[in-house]
This record gives C-alpha cells, sequence and structure tokens, in this order.
C-alpha cells in the first residue's frame, strides 16, 4: 500500500512537469553529502505505553550520532517559483538499543531513499544570487530487511548561483514517518533530521515556445507604369514611351547609348562626336555630310579620297617617292630597308644583314665599336685601337716572354726536357684565352758547329714546339714555325753566356 502510494505521487509530480514543459523551463541534475541524524529530539511509548524512552544529551555525546550518505537527483523547473523532483539517496542508519542506559547504538545498517519533491523558492529575477527555498513532498525509505516506510519530508535550502549554470545547494529538513520500526529490545527510530550541501548543475532552458508571426501589413496599391518599362510614371520622364532607367525611363532606340530626344539619327547607331549619327568610313565627316560615306576622305574633298599616282603601291605618291618602281616606307621616301636595320637600302651598304648607321648599316655584332668588316675579333668585345679584339693582358704577355728562356732540350737534340712541359702548358692556356690571336714559334741556335746543322736542329725543336700545343688542343692553322739556325743571335756567340742566349725558341702572339 505505502509502496503504491509513493508510486502514484511520483507519477503525479513527472505528469505535471510534462504538462508545463511547453511553458519552457529548466532541468537539473543535484550531487550532494548527507548527514543523518537519527537521534534528533524524538519520545516514544511501547507497546503496554508505560515506558517512555527520551534521548537525553548525555546519550549524544555517548555514541557518533550522524551518519554519511549521498544524494543524487534530478529536478525540472515548472515555474520561477516551483520545481519538481525526484532525488534518490544512500547512506548509512544508526540504530540504537531501547533498553541500554545511557541508550547506545547498534549497528550501521544501510538505507535507501526516494522522494517525490516540490520546492517552493523566492526567485524573482533572472540570474538571482541566491535563491532561498523550502521544500516537502513524499517519500519511501528502506533500511536493509526492514520494510519499506513511507515519509514525509519537511525542510528548507539555499542555492547560491556560482555561475551561469552551477549552484552551491544546501539543505536541511525533517523526515516524518508514519510508522515506528520496534525489534524486540532494538529501537529504531525512523523520524530523522538530514542535513546536506553540494552542486546544482543546470542543464539548459527547455525549447521557447515560437512567437507567433505578426499580421501581415495591408495591401499597398501598385504604383502606375503605363510603358512597362519598369520605371513608375511619377519617376519617368517619358511615362507613355518604354526606355531605360539611365535616361529617365526615354528611349535608346538605335542603342548608340544617346536618348532619342538628343540623337540627330535616333534610328542608326551612331557616335556622340556626331550628335548620334554615324561616320562609316571613319575618315572624322558623319555620313550625312560625306560624299563617299564608305570611302574615307579629306574635308577638302567633301570626304571622298584624292586619287593620286603609286606605281610601287607603297602608299607613298610618285612625285614624293624617291624609290617610285620598289615598294618602301613612307619614313624613307618611298624607298626600302630590306634588312629592318632603319638604315635604307640606298644607303646600306649591308643592304641584306642588320646594322647600324655609325656604319652606313653593316653590323658591328658585339658591339666595340669597330664593325665586323674591319674587326678581326667580330664576336669578341676588344679595343678600336686593337681592330677590335681585346689586348693581351701584361701577366699573359709575360708568361710567353718566360718561354722563350724557360723552354729546355736535350743536349744537340730537339726533345724537350719534361720539366719545360709545364711552361709550354702556360701557353696552351693564353692561346685558349685569345681564341681570335695566332702564334709563331721560332728556333734559333748559336754558331757552334757547322751552319746546316744548327738550321736543321733549329727547326727541329721549333717543330717540336709546334707538335706539343697541338697535342693540347690549339688548332694547327692559328700555329707556325720556322728555324734560324745562327743567323739571328740576340748575343755575342763569343762568349758562354752569350752563347746560351742565342739558343733559344721564341713565341710570338698576334692577330692574323
Amino acid at each position: 500500500m505505502k509502496t503504491r502510494l509513493f508510486i502514484c505521487v511520483l507519477a503525479l509530480m513527472l505528469t505535471v512537469s510534462a504538462g508545463y514543459a511547453q511553458d519552457g523551463g529548466t532541468q537539473g541534475i543535484t550531487y550532494k553529502f548527507l548527514g543523518v541524524d537519527t537521534h534528533s529530539p524524538y519520545a516514544s511509548t511501547d507497546d503496554a505505553g508505560a515506558r517512555t524512552y527520551e534521548f537525553a544529551f548525555d546519550a549524544r555525546e555517548a555514541v557518533d550520532v550522524m551518519q554519511a550518505g549521498i544524494e543524487i537527483g534530478y529536478f525540472y523547473g515548472v515555474k520561477d517559483w516551483l520545481v519538481v523532483g525526484a532525488p534518490f539517496r544512500v547512506g548509512r542508519f544508526r540504530q540504537f538499543y531501547a533498553d541500554r542506559d545511557p541508550v547506545i547504538a547498534y549497528e550501521n545498517p544501510l538505507f535507501f531513499q526516494m522522494d517525490a519533491r516540490l520546492n517552493l523558492q523566492a526567485q524573482f529575477k533572472d540570474q538571482q544570487r541566491v535563491v532561498p527555498y523550502i521544500t516537502t513532498g513524499l517519500g519511501a525509505t528502506k533500511i536493509e530487511d526492514r520494510e519499506m516506510d513511507m515519509q514525509v519530508p519537511l525542510g528548507a535550502g539555499i542555492n547560491f548561483r556560482l555561475a551561469s549554470n552551477f549552484y552551491l545547494q544546501v539543505q536541511t529538513e525533517y523526515r516524518w514517518s508514519f510508522d515506528e520500526i520496534r525489534d524486540k529490545d532494538i529501537l529504531s527510530f525512523t523520524n530523522n533530521m538530514q542535513h546536506s550541501a553540494g552542486f546544482l548543475f543546470q542543464l539548459g532552458d527547455a525549447p521557447a515556445k515560437p512567437t507567433p508571426p505578426p499580421p501581415p501589413p495591408p495591401p499597398v496599391e501598385e504604383p502606375k507604369d503605363m510603358d512597362g518599362d519598369g520605371i513608375i510614371d511619377a519617376d519617368d520622364s517619358c511615362p507613355e514611351v518604354a526606355g531605360l532607367a539611365k535616361f529617365g525611363g526615354c528611349p535608346d532606340t538605335d542603342g548608340d547609348d544617346i536618348q532619342d530626344s538628343e540623337d540627330d539619327c535616333p534610328e542608326v547607331a551612331g557616335l556622340a562626336a556626331f550628335k548620334g549619327c554615324p561616320d562609316s568610313d571613319n575618315d572624322g565627316i558623319a555620313d550625312k555630310e560625306d560624299d563617299c560615306p564608305n570611302e574615307a576622305g579629306p574635308a577638302a574633298n567633301k570626304g571622298c579620297p584624292i586619287v593620286v599616282k603609286d606605281r610601287d603601291n607603297d602608299g607613298v605618291p610618285d612625285d614624293a617617292d624617291a624609290c617610285p618602281d620598289t615598294p618602301g616606307l613612307e619614313k624613307f621616301a618611298g624607298c626600302p630597308d630590306t634588312d629592318g636595320d632603319g638604315v635604307p637600302n640606298k644607303d646600306d651598304k649591308c643592304p641584306s644583314t642588320p646594322g647600324s648607321a655609325a656604319f652606313n648599316g653593316c653590323p658591328d655584332t658585339d658591339g666595340d665599336g669597330v664593325e665586323d668588316a674591319k674587326d678581326k675579333c667580330p664576336t669578341t668585345p676588344g679595343l678600336v685601337s686593337n681592330q677590335g679584339c681585346p689586348k693581351v693582358e701584361q701577366a699573359d704577355e709575360e708568361k710567353i716572354k718566360f718561354a722563350t728562356k724557360g723552354v729546355e732540350f736535350e743536349t744537340a737534340s730537339a726533345t724537350i726536357r719534361t720539366r719545360s712541359y709545364p711552361v709550354l702548358d702556360e701557353l696552351v692556356n693564353v692561346m685558349n684565352k685569345y681564341p681570335n690571336y695566332s702564334m709563331s714559334i721560332s728556333g734559333h741556335t748559336d754558331n757552334v758547329g757547322a751552319e746546316a746543322s744548327n738550321q736543321a736542329l733549329s727547326e727541329k725543336r721549333a717543330k717540336a714546339c709546334y707538335d706539343y700545343l697541338i697535342s693540347k688542343g690549339v688548332s694547327p692553322s692559328r700555329l707556325s714555325y720556322a728555324g734560324y739556325g745562327e743567323s739571328r743571335p740576340i748575343a755575342d756567340n763569343g762568349s758562354k753566356e752569350g752563347r746560351q742566349k742565342n739558343r733559344r725558341v721564341e713565341f710570338n702572339i698576334f692577330l692574323k
């Protein structure tokens, strides 16, 4: 019976919350810690009615009265001032001996509680920081092996807002029991005090009831547009003729961006310069004033072309054409410029090769100021004083001079000593550096021995150097050699030092 009563009350409260949900509300979850005091002031009479048990303060001090528990609950805000909920609690319940003096605690059985609650709270505005409330309802308590006990909680509490949807909640209540449970000499009072503290987590507002749309505005009379051009008559300068907005509703029949009222030729597209009339031949004379509207001509000839003689058809009249039988350019008085170098053929010494006016139309490929025909190095910039070729640097001249003294041969032989190879390699580098230069090689001896033998030896030694340079990649076309025997001494053959100087191979670099 007790269980059925509790279930009916819980179902009724949930039905109330569901019925009010359409008006909007908030949902919340509580998590709190309990203090359960079963030793609150209470009086009881035994079965015979002869004995009353009063729990005095000395008995409180003899035992640890307060027991712990926890609460988890769900709450729904029906209105700002009305909240319904269903908290669930679990904890330990202290029992007492009824025939002991002082009364002492006995056992700590678990209890389970489920309530259906109504909270009336004093909330007068949104985001109120402190919200006091009173609470009541109907609950069911089960203490392990005992029968279920129905209780009525009466209490009060305060919600302290810590954040937008987060509260600290403290509460105390007295729970009045329908029944007093007695078991032999053990007296268990289910009337008790419960104190709790914890947190309320607000889950958010329920969807608001949709606002009905405003009533439609009264119908507005459509403005008139007689010509149907999308411009109402009040704003249309030509209300009876369809036109364009940029002309205030007036037409532009030929689409030349000149409205008809300002167009001298409203049905033929034309130019603003001629008040909307065309100039078909683009000769600067409007067609209506042009005797030859499809042929360009000067105004002095009423827009018609002037017929002139031009035998070569180059656009230059014969009487102004310096080359009347050869098509040419107007800027050259009708004469051609075949290579397009800006020098007409009649003045161009190289008419088929682009050049510059400085050289009468002939080219200067390397741009060194020496035309190619006179440039010994036409593709390498050089000096005008050196026939357009770069001058041999002083350091390279020194290498050539050193080779004259540095190349040595085996005694009375044309075999080059290996220690002279680096000297000849330097000559190879010089020749590679100056590709437009040539080199002559001349062999010389002293006057010791037969003249014919000395002549032959000088030729062989010059040839040996010639062959070495070719073997290192120097083109034979850039080299020449000769032997002069003892015919060209550079020192006195009467001394040892003089004869040594006369035994030599000379190298000379030059431009052909």
